[in-house]
């Protein structure tokens, strides 16, 4: 078994992370069943323990790109909101940093077809930041997903028995990074570089409603360890933002904490 090892400085994120679509219902209700037919403007407000279904796009419709974040098909697939805070301190050099006031929210959607699973997140951001540097750093995403279950801790895993499989999108080479940690510090980029992504900034004419648009997905069907499935179940998620203009990096990110609980409806 591959063993999880830090990334070196300049890779080592503390990604934890969205987007789904589905109709949802709290956890201990029954799921409605997703629909592409009809724009749904409606955005549904989840939390912790929020239980969504996953969207199934028809094998037949097809976006411009495999991740074109502004495809109209996300026009007619349910979004939901869920809303992130500060990310807990858990290193010295976090903690210099930590501001417990930060918060914000994640627009996101999660879809499917026969062959591919996608994640779009929108998020408001009233600076476009691409450039790292040593003064300046670049905006970005992540999605983690537990590997074995709900009881995983959202921060990072839970030791060797409970990993997580995490998608990172980075702005400054609006590429994602497909990582796999199990506790602090252990955050590895894995053999298998099977997510692909893409993302774009919108702002109108006079600077306003500035928002990142990113889409990440994978094949259903991969190798290697810790790469989550996606066939079938449910499978728990949450969501992660760094906002370059507020100094995040590495740990310091704002994220919901907790687990939102993705139904994957298995083929027929």
């Amino acid at each position: 078994m591959m063993r999880l090892l830090p990334l070196k400085p300049s890779a080592a994120l503390g990604a934890l992370l969205t987007l789904m679509a589905g109709t949802y219902a709290m956890a201990d209700t029954t799921t409605a069943e997703p629909s592409v037919a009809e724009p749904n403007p409606t955005i549904g407000e989840v939390s912790v323990g929020t239980t969504i279904k996953a969207a199934r796009l028809p094998d037949n419709v097809y976006l411009r790109d495999v991740n074109d974040p502004d495809d109209i098909i996300w026009d007619r697939i349910p979004a939901y909101r869920v809303g992130l805070t500060a990310a807990p301190p858990v290193h010295a050099s976090t903690q210099l940093r930590y501001d417990p006031a930060l918060s914000g929210h994640v627009y996101f959607q999660v879809a499917r077809t026969s062959e591919r699973f996608y994640v779009r997140m929108r998020w408001p951001d009233a600076t476009l930041n691409r450039d790292t540097k040593v003064d300046a750093f670049a905006d970005g995403a992540a999605v983690q997903f537990a590997l074995n279950g709900p009881d995983t801790s959202f921060m990072m895993g839970t030791a060797p028995d409970y990993p997580v499989n995490i998608w990172y999108w980075r702005a400054d080479r609006d590429t994602v990074e497909n990582l796999a940690a199990a506790g602090f510090g252990s955050t590895t980029l894995l053999p298998e570089q099977v997510v692909t992504g893409k993302g774009t900034y919108h702002s109108d004419d006079q600077n306003r409603n500035q928002e990142w648009h990113v889409v990440m997905s994978r094949p259903l069907d991969v190798t290697g360890e810790y790469q989550i499935g996606l066939q079938s179940g449910t499978v728990p998620i949450s969501f992660a933002l760094w906002q370059g203009d507020k100094g995040h990096r590495d740990g310091n990110k704002i994220l919901n904490m907790g687990w939102v609980l993705v139904d994957i409806e298995a083929e027929p």
